[in-house]
């Protein structure tokens, strides 16, 4: 069976409100124009780690890309869910479901999940209100690129807009929606070089979303530093 079958198999079964995200012929939007850019050549025989995998559909997609490894990781929650189609992508690549959330990961199965060569993190960062720990956290397991699509404020500026005590959309785990210029700016703070904001959704849904890239080159932030006499307090590394 081929993965453009799989996939569609597994878009039959998804929640509506991600039909935009969804080519007609199964492809997933983000996948498939990184892909034709060239961003994700090379990534046989690599280690590939993908956040908040959920339905599946790039998980299918990751496994072409013919990996040493892929591993997957989503909230208790979602694992239900992720059982249904485990087995395929596992049929496809050697893959490994860890549950739990990232940001609440001990240091011990941190060092487990150790380094990867591409980190895919899709609809997953505007759930969270510890964003920039997020990110860093992105950054410290990545050894090449990280890709990040979000919910987006649409203002041109450099902020996050604060919903509460109502949350966005009276959804209790959206409360700060970041500018893409916000998402671009906590990227490079965490130690993402070369970040890139990709032009590549319609003109619609980019209004509300944006897919941006970042090559873990660049060195991060460190606060309180100019003096010499304190130790690095690296962005995003608060216990």
């Amino acid at each position: 069976m081929s993965l453009r079958t799989l996939a569609r198999r597994v878009v039959g079964r998804v929640d509506p409100r991600f039909a935009e995200e969804v080519h007609e012929d199964g492809h997933r939007v983000v996948f498939d124009r990184l892909s034709r850019l060239g961003y994700l050549d090379g990534f046989a025989g690599k280690r590939i780690l993908e956040i908040g995998p959920k339905h599946g559909l790039d998980s299918l997609l990751l496994a072409g890309l013919d990996p040493a490894e892929l591993v997957l990781v989503d909230l208790p929650e979602k694992t239900p869910l992720v059982r249904e189609w485990l087995p395929q992508v596992q049929f496809i690549a050697d893959t490994h479901y860890v549950e739990g959330n990232l940001l609440y990961l001990s240091p011990s199965e941190l060092a487990d999940l150790g380094t990867f060569d591409l980190v895919w993190c899709l609809g997953v960062l505007y759930h969270n209100a510890e964003q920039l720990r997020l990110i860093r956290r992105l950054r410290t397991l990545c050894t090449g690129l990280v890709v990040i699509e979000t919910e987006i404020d649409p203002s041109s500026e450099n902020l996050v807009r604060l919903h509460w005590p109502e949350p966005w959309g009276k959804v209790q785990t959206m409360t700060h929606i970041p500018s893409r210029r916000a998402v671009a700016s906590w990227m490079e703070m965490a130690g993402l070089s070369d970040v890139e904001d990709q032009p590549i959704l319609s003109n619609l849904t980019s209004r509300r979303r944006a897919v941006l890239t970042g090559r873990a080159s660049g060195q991060p932030y460190r606060s309180y530093a100019q003096t010499g006499l304190n130790p690095d307090y690296t962005v995003g590394e608060a216990s």
